[in-house]
């Protein structure tokens, strides 16, 4: 070990520039995909939310015929989702305990 420190002119200055023209890059390429996806779906972004909402109405059953808010929605499925993980692991238990029952019987 040397106590003697590099002077910076030994490292690559072009690496710096890189990492940052890289990061530039990406942003772009983020941005031109976002463009690219509304663009292809024949619409603004907004319509392409409002999509991706009309196709979660669709996955989540209704209690109610009638508009419901996106933070409703959003609610209603969040509670969806905790009941099908219930049902899940309801039905795992119940496996679990009649498929003991079975192995033991044959």
């Amino acid at each position: 070990m040397s106590s003697r420190q590099k002077s910076p002119t030994t490292r690559p200055m072009r690496g710096g520039t890189r990492r940052r023209q890289n990061s530039q890059r990406r942003r772009l390429r983020r941005a031109q995909n976002s463009s690219r996806t509304a663009a292809a779906t024949g619409g603004s972004c907004s319509s392409v939310v409002s999509d991706k909402l009309e196709a979660l109405k669709n996955l989540i059953p209704a209690h109610a015929n009638g508009e419901r808010k996106p933070d409703q929605l959003f609610q209603e499925t969040a509670d969806y989702i905790v009941l099908l993980k219930t049902q899940v692991l309801i039905l795992q238990r119940l496996v679990d305990f009649y498929g003991s029952n079975q192995n033991a019987a044959v």
